[in-house]
């Protein structure tokens, strides 16, 4: 029964993943700032979130409303995910921001490894540390010669900052119900839409494919995969999911590739080798071990 609950959350990771992959090719299909498109993707979820169904009951989703984790690291880190990541991919090299961003993981491992009791454990930072170096020559690449900020590595760093608070208030709780996913997404899309008008411009001319797919993004990218996400991360391993994530930035790679956005390289390749070489290393030992909570 463990065996197969485990199976359903590396699943669970596995569409998350490739979900978020996603991401940079459909942002680049609209033109749409970057919190007006936030506010739009997570209305769509909240209103995904609301067809699908209420599992758990209204009275579930509003006792989170008295908890400051679920403004500061939810809706806050929900928020600040968004908003950082929207923003740094105008900013450069939609791989490579999108590396830089997913960098993320090695943190979560860290602090969920604290957490836990398990201490800082050798084999998880020997990983990370494969992972990274094989990563490296991706972000270093020229790629299609896109130029990339400084601003723009930053708010990759601070989206992934926000993406460790939102994880561990995902791990933090019971498996949440429709409910409180739609209270979250609605919270985001508020805050996001407060910052889209008090910062952004609208544009004048916008089409009914910037709308649709920024919507496409909150059922899917932003919504679905952060249901499967919460999923994934009761029911797998926090280090395996940690090192799944690493893909984020090859698969979106592959699929920039497959749109004409970029172009095959030898540091892909190196990308993918380093996070199987990293994946070997973090669960060699622990596979077979029942999963600490």
């Amino acid at each position: 029964m463990a065996n197969t609950r485990t199976s359903a959350g590396l699943l669970a990771g596995l569409l998350t993943v490739t979900l978020w992959a996603s991401l940079p090719v459909l942002r680049d299909l609209i033109n749409l700032p970057p919190m007006l498109t936030a506010a739009v993707a997570m209305g769509a979820a909240a209103l995904m979130a609301q067809g699908v169904g209420q599992r758990g009951g209204t009275a579930v989703g509003v006792t989170s409303y008295r908890d400051w984790k679920f403004w500061l690291m939810g809706i806050g880190g929900l928020t600040g995910a968004l908003y950082f990541y929207f923003s740094a991919l105008g900013k450069g090299d939609p791989a490579k921001i999108t590396l830089v961003t997913y960098l993320w993981p090695l943190g979560f491992m860290l602090v969920a490894d604290v957490l836990a009791g398990r201490g800082l454990r050798a084999r998880t930072l020997l990983g990370s540390a494969v992972a990274f170096s094989g990563l490296i020559p991706l972000v270093l690449s020229n790629g299609q010669g896109e130029p990339t900020s400084t601003l723009g590595y930053a708010q990759g760093i601070a989206s992934g900052i926000s993406w460790i608070m939102f994880s561990l208030y995902l791990r933090g709780r019971a498996a949440l119900s429709w409910v409180e996913y739609k209270y979250l997404f609605a919270g985001a899309a508020v805050a996001s839409w407060g910052l889209h008008y008090l910062f952004e411009v609208t544009p004048e001319h916008t089409t009914a494919m910037d709308w649709g797919v920024a919507a496409l993004i909150g059922v899917g990218p932003y919504g679905l995969a952060f249901i499967t996400w919460g999923y994934a991360l009761l029911r797998s391993s926090s280090t395996l999911l940690g090192i799944l994530t690493y893909f984020v930035p090859i698969i979106s790679s592959l699929f920039l590739i497959l749109v004409g956005r970029a172009a095959f390289s030898v540091p892909l390749v190196i990308a993918f080798i380093g996070v199987l070489g990293s994946a070997a290393i973090t669960q060699m030992k622990s596979l077979h071990r029942p999963r600490l909570r």
